[in-house]
C-alpha cells in the first residue's frame, strides 16, 4: 500500500500558529531524532530535549492526528510538526511499529467506535413526549422574552446612534449579551458581541459604520423572523433556529442528519479562542458535488482539539450534515482511502461567477455572515494612496482584501502572475485562505 504523501506546506499548514510552525521547523533535523519510523498507517519517533528522557511523538498517517509525551498543550506540538517535516522531506525509513505506538492507535480506534455505537444504539430510557414538550415550549417563552427585550435596546441603539454606541465600554454590550444568555438565545449573545467587536475595531477598519450598521440590521430580521417563525419556509426556519443558539446533538445529527459521500477539498481553516475555548473551523468543497460544508471543533484549556482533515487535501469521505445554517456544518462519518494533496482549487471563471453561486445560501440563510469564495486568473494588486490590496479577476472586478490580512505571503506565491485563490467574504472585505497550483493553505 503506498504510503500517504505530504509536502512541507501542508506539514506547516497544521500548525496551530506561526509561532508553532517555526519551532516545529526547528525540530526537523534527523540528528534530533535517534529513533525514527513510519509503516502504512502511522509515524513515530524519539525525540531528544531537555528532558532526561527523550520525547515520543507519534502520528496517525490517516487524518494526521498526533500525540507526543512532552508536555505542550499545543497540537500538534512542535515535535510532531518535526516529525512530520521529516516524513514530508523522505527522510524516515520503514520500521516495525513500537509497542507505545500500538497502543495509542488502539486507544484511538476504541475511542473511536465508543462513540460510534453511543451515536448509533437507542436509548435505554423512555423519553417522555409530554415533559419534551414541556421543556420546548418554556425555553421558546425565554427567547421570547429575549427577543422583545433585544428589540427594545435596537430601538434604543436607532435613537442614539452609532457614534454614541461606538464609545460604550465593554460592560455596556456585555450587560445586554448576558441577559440574552439568561433568555437561553445565546445567538443574540454572539451577535451582540460581534457587534462589541466591531464597534472597538474603529482604529484599524475605517469601514466600522458601515458594519456596524449591517451587524445590527441582521440582529433586527433575527427579532423580526423569530416573531414570525411559522409562516418561514423549513429550512429557513431551521437556519432561524440555529443562528438564535438552538443546537442539534451529535448523535441526533449521525443517526438522522442528511449523510453526503464526497472527494472533499479542504481549502481553507480558522483558529480561534474565546472565554478559553479554542475552536478549529474548515471550509470543505465536494469535488463531484460542488457543496460547500464546514467542520467545527472545539476543545477547553488542554484538551485536545480536533484537527479535522488535513488541509490543502483532497479526502474521501462521508459525511453528516447538522440542519440549519448555510453553508451546512458536518460531521465525519467515515473516511475512505488516504488523503492526496490538492492540485488545484475549485475555482470560478470570475468573481461573478462565485457570487452568484452563494446566493442559494443566502436565500435560505439570509443571517450568513460570510461565504466562501472561489475564482481563477485573479492578480493581486497593491493598495492606492490609503485604499487597501484588491483581488482582481480576468474582467477588472476586483475584491477589496481585508485590511488585516498579510498579503505578502501571497503576492510571494503569485509573483505578480494570475493565479487561483479562495477567499472567505462577509461582504466588505475577503480573507484569503488557499491559493496557487498546488494549493497552498495560507492561515
Amino acid at each position: 500500500m503506498p504510503l500517504p504523501s505530504y509536502t512541507r506546506e501542508q506539514v506547516l499548514a497544521f500548525a496551530p500558529d506561526p509561532a508553532s510552525a517555526k519551532a516545529g521547523q526547528g525540530q526537523a533535523a534527523a540528528a534530533r531524532w535517534p529513533l525514527l519510523g513510519v509503516d502504512d498507517g502511522a509515524l513515530w519517533g524519539e525525540c531528544t530535549g531537555s528532558g532526561k528522557l527523550p520525547y515520543r511523538a507519534q502520528v496517525d498517517l490517516s487524518d494526521a492526528a498526533s500525540a507526543c509525551s512532552c508536555p505542550s498543550r499545543k497540537f500538534p506540538c512542535k515535535h510532531a510538526i518535526g516529525l512530520l517535516l521529516l516524513y514530508a522531506d523522505g527522510t524516515v525509513a520503514r520500521g516495525e511499529r513500537p509497542a507505545w505506538v500500538q497502543e495509542w492507535l488502539a486507544g484511538r480506534s476504541a475511542r473511536a467506535a465508543a462513540r460510534t455505537q453511543r451515536a448509533t444504539q437507542p436509548a435505554e430510557t423512555a423519553v417522555d413526549p409530554a415533559a419534551t414538550a414541556k421543556r420546548a415550549a418554556s425555553r421558546e417563552r425565554k427567547v421570547d422574552a429575549g427577543v422583545a427585550e433585544i428589540q427594545r435596546w435596537l430601538d434604543d441603539l436607532e435613537r442614539t446612534g452609532l457614534a454614541v454606541a461606538q464609545g460604550q465600554p465593554w460592560s455596556w454590550w456585555e450587560s445586554t449579551a448576558a441577559r440574552m444568555v439568561d433568555a437561553q438565545a445565546k445567538g443574540l449573545a454572539n451577535q451582540v458581541h460581534a457587534m462589541a467587536a466591531t464597534a472597538a475595531s474603529g482604529g484599524h477598519r475605517p469601514d466600522w459604520p458601515a458594519r456596524l450598521l449591517d451587524q445590527a440590521g441582521g440582529l433586527v430580521l433575527l427579532a423580526r423572523a423569530w416573531r414570525h417563525r411559522d409562516a418561514l419556509p423549513e429550512p429557513t426556519a431551521a437556519a432561524l433556529r440555529s443562528r438564535l443558539g438552538f443546537v442539534t446533538s451529535t448523535e441526533q445529527v449521525l443517526a438522522d442528519g442528511e449523510r453526503l459521500t464526497d472527494r472533499w477539498a479542504v481549502v481553507g481553516r480558522r483558529f480561534g479562542e474565546q472565554d478559553r475555548i479554542r475552536s478549529l473551523q474548515q471550509w470543505l468543497v465536494g469535488r463531484q458535488s460542488g457543496r460547500v460544508v464546514t467542520l467545527l471543533s472545539f476543545a477547553a484549556a488542554a484538551v485536545r482539539l480536533d484537527p479535522g482533515l488535513p488541509v490543502g487535501c483532497l479526502v474521501e469521505a462521508e459525511l453528516a450534515l447538522y440542519p440549519g445554517t448555510c453553508p451546512h456544518r458536518a460531521l465525519v462519518v467515515e473516511r475512505r482511502g488516504q488523503p492526496v494533496a490538492l492540485d488545484a482549487l475549485p475555482a470560478a471563471p470570475t468573481w461573478a461567477a462565485a457570487l452568484g453561486a452563494v446566493a442559494p445560501v443566502l436565500a435560505t440563510d439570509p443571517w450568513a455572515d460570510e461565504g466562501l469564495l472561489s475564482a481563477a486568473g485573479v492578480r493581486l494588486l497593491p493598495p492606492e494612496a490609503e485604499g487597501s490590496w484588491s483581488l482582481v479577476d480576468r474582467e477588472g472586478a476586483g475584491l477589496p482584501v481585508d485590511p488585516t490580512a498579510d498579503c505578502w505571503p501571497l503576492l510571494a506565491l503569485s509573483g505578480g502572475e494570475p493565479f487561483e485563490v479562495a477567499v472567505l467574504w462577509d461582504g466588505f472585505a475577503a480573507r484569503p485562505l488557499s491559493a496557487g497550483r498546488p494549493v497552498r493553505v495560507l492561515t
